[in-house]
């Protein structure tokens, strides 16, 4: 096989590796680390022919990930404050039932929860709920008996649906909330914000200790929206607010100055009520919140011939 041909393989499934490393370690700039490391180990490759290169591909890519995971689990160890996902600005050319099914594991709340379960109840989940490949197929890549598969992505499917966080509200439903954050960081006015609050809302900002913000998770209705009035009103009251889909779903950016402050993302349960709020500070993170459009894919289903 010719380097382009091995090229023009590799780039069609691209957007699918991309969605899939994403997904599993929560940072933009591994990812596509990972699938770039994925291409060269692709291209160098001399051993006997492939019959399914986009399953080879795909298993290169999940294993590389895992590898990762462990590393960057002992390095949170010592992160300064909250850590939250990438962000990143998403765009779609889908149907609208396809964006609210891409959305919902796109989502903050969904990536953070995935934190929460072993590297390979990460994969099996993803691989086989989000991807729809056959546990068959999800046995070669984790080299793995298709039964402990299963297995796995049970647990992790239980673990995702008790905690609700693939929720995707109606657009004009997201609209409401953001005006309503708005005019509570223009006038400090929370009251219309409050309502959408659950009692048990939690507020988190990651900064990685490289600016001002605050580091401890802040929980409950009041404790959130005191902290609105007091700290984020009186701070971001002149800044420029901007409206961005940032990871499936509509959230904000607050600009100061010309420069990206902060991107805000939430999410809700079931009821539409807001469940979480994430505040992102880093200002690495912030400098390479890039677009996603159409490197995000889940489609293509994987088939070892």
């Amino acid at each position: 096989m010719t380097l382009e041909n091995k090229t023009d393989i590799f780039e069609q499934s691209r957007p699918r590796l991309m969605g899939l490393a994403y997904r599993l370690l929560g940072s933009l700039s591994d990812a596509q680390d990972i699938v770039q490391d994925t291409y060269l180990k692709w291209v160098s490759y001399s051993g006997p022919e492939i019959e399914n290169p986009v399953g080879w591909l795909s298993r290169v890519c999940t294993n590389r990930c895992l590898d990762q995971l462990k590393s960057a689990n002992h390095q949170r160890l010592d992160y300064i404050g909250s850590w939250i996902p990438d962000q990143i600005q998403t765009e779609f050319e889908a149907s609208a039932e396809e964006q609210a099914e891409i959305a919902s594991s796109l989502t903050t709340a969904f990536l953070l929860l995935l934190e929460r379960l072993t590297p390979k109840e990460r994969a099996a989940y993803l691989l086989h709920d989000v991807f729809s490949m056959p546990f068959e197929e999800v046995a070669r890549i984790l080299d793995m008996q298709s039964a402990n598969c299963r297995k796995l992505a049970a647990r992790a499917r239980d673990y995702v649906a008790k905690n609700n966080v693939r929720h995707v509200p109606e657009k004009q439903h997201q609209e409401k909330l953001l005006n309503a954050f708005q005019k509570a960081i223009k006038t400090g006015d929370v009251e219309v914000l409050g309502s959408m609050l659950r009692a048990d809302s939690d507020l988190r900002a990651d900064s990685g200790g490289k600016v001002q913000a605050v580091r401890d998770v802040i929980v409950g209705h009041d404790a959130i929206c005191r902290f609105i009035t007091d700290i984020l009103s009186n701070a971001w009251r002149q800044m420029e607010i901007t409206t961005q889909v940032l990871n499936g779903t509509l959230g904000l950016v607050i600009i100061d100055e010309g420069k990206m402050h902060a991107a805000l993302s939430f999410g809700y349960d079931a009821k539409g009520q807001v469940s979480q709020i994430y505040i992102m500070r880093h200002p690495v993170k912030l400098k390479k919140m890039i677009s996603a459009k159409g490197i995000l894919s889940t489609s293509g289903a994987i088939s070892w011939g």
